[in-house]
């Protein structure tokens, strides 16, 4: 049986195998990697082999990149606090910049022999990574019913930044927002630095470093140092029970799958003390009302734009009647938004399509994800 402990991120995981736990206010980097290329990947693999065959290639492909890639941020004293479709969200805390962008540098040059994938026909379709770095303090949460999923998110004004760095990132790049830059000095080389007229901040791409980030790799845990029990939260309940059957490999395929988008304003996570009940709350209520329609909660996001929480219907668990089951469960849930006091704007969209579902990940982190381009459009 693949070990659960892998669904949560490794400073959580730490702290759970040695009976600590983590501080809601934190200080240190925060990391944005998008991996480009797995959709239109995805396509033609499925074209090519056939929906079975080639969801198998794509997940044994993403997973080769996500082993590299991961292996980066812990090799840094890094967690990957969430998966955001091909995109992951890393904390290294009580870092200054150095680390991450340390790990960022390394995580281009480990892409680099990914950067092209061959087809069984002779189509090469080019994969790319970039990376958004911002450093500064935020919280972190752990919110959700334990007995659907408990869900992990970082919020705040350097999580805002961060997204903003995102948008003036390219691929094969490192980008820092030049609060991290100044904070950095010549730690750093940097290759160009500009000034954006239109949010007035300040970005420069980083091409090395002046000095070595200090070691800071996790140290390793038994494969029992976190009994199953204890994991069993951080998985949905129909996929734990796939690996308890040691199912884990038989996860990952294409099927027909309705994506649920909600997107919520309302909850100040920088000055509000009240912020994590809020949001716990919330999050509680969404997924009773997911639960009856027998929906999954995919992921929890917070930018700069608000928060977003991406459902799924159809994976892991199918209905004939999905795409009702969305459609009912997005007017639950805009009653929901309407009603709660400290919830402020709610938007809510749907598509449906062939998916990319399953487990994903590395070897030592993974998620559960329903990823295609349906999920894009809602």
């Amino acid at each position: 049986m693949e070990s659960p402990s892998i669904y949560i991120p490794m400073d959580r995981r730490q702290a759970l195998a040695h009976g600590r736990s983590l501080p809601e206010r934190v200080q240190g980097t925060a990391l944005f990697a998008d991996i480009s290329g797995f959709t239109p990947l995805t396509e033609v693999l499925a074209r090519e082999l056939g929906p079975q065959r080639g969801s198998e290639e794509i997940t044994r492909h993403l997973n080769q990149v996500y082993d590299a890639v991961i292996a980066e941020v812990h090799d840094q004293g890094g967690s990957v606090i969430g998966f955001s479709g091909d995109a992951i969200t890393c904390w290294f805390d009580q870092d200054n910049g150095l680390r991450a962008v340390a790990c960022g540098l390394a995580m281009q040059q480990a892409m680099a022999r990914f950067a092209s994938v061959v087809t069984p026909s002779g189509m090469a379709v080019p994969l790319a990574i970039k990376t958004s770095i911002a450093c500064g303090p935020a919280r972190r949460f752990l919110v959700g019913d334990p007995e659907y999923l408990l869900v992990e998110a970082l919020a705040g004004q350097t999580l805002d930044r961060l997204a903003q760095v995102d948008h003036h990132a390219n691929g094969g790049e490192v980008v820092l927002d030049m609060v991290t830059a100044q904070a950095l000095g010549d730690q750093v080389e940097i290759a160009s630095q500009w000034h954006d007229k239109d949010d007035g901040r300040g970005y420069a791409v980083v091409s090395g470093l002046n000095r070595p980030a200090p070691p800071a790799a996790w140290p390793s845990l038994a494969d029992d140092a976190i009994h199953h029990a204890i994991a069993r939260p951080w998985l949905l309940p129909p996929v734990y029970q796939r690996l308890r059957r040691g199912l884990g490999e038989f996860l990952a395929e294409l099927r027909p799958a309705v994506s649920l988008f909600m997107s919520f304003t309302g909850i100040d996570y920088d000055r509000d003390p009240e912020a994590g009940r809020k949001l716990d709350r919330f999050i509680r209520e969404v997924q009773a009302i997911l639960a009856q329609y027998e929906g999954s909660l995919i992921q929890l996001t917070i930018g700069d734009k608000g928060s977003y929480l991406y459902a799924a219907f159809g994976a892991p668990v199918a209905h004939e009647d999905d795409t009702l089951r969305a459609a009912s469960t997005a007017l639950a849930l805009r009653e929901l938004a309407l009603r709660t006091d400290f919830i402020g704007e709610a938007r809510l969209g749907i598509d449906q399509g062939r998916m990319r579902t399953g487990a994903y990940g590395s070897s030592t982190m993974r998620t559960y994800g329903v990823l295609g381009n349906a999920t894009n459009m809602a």
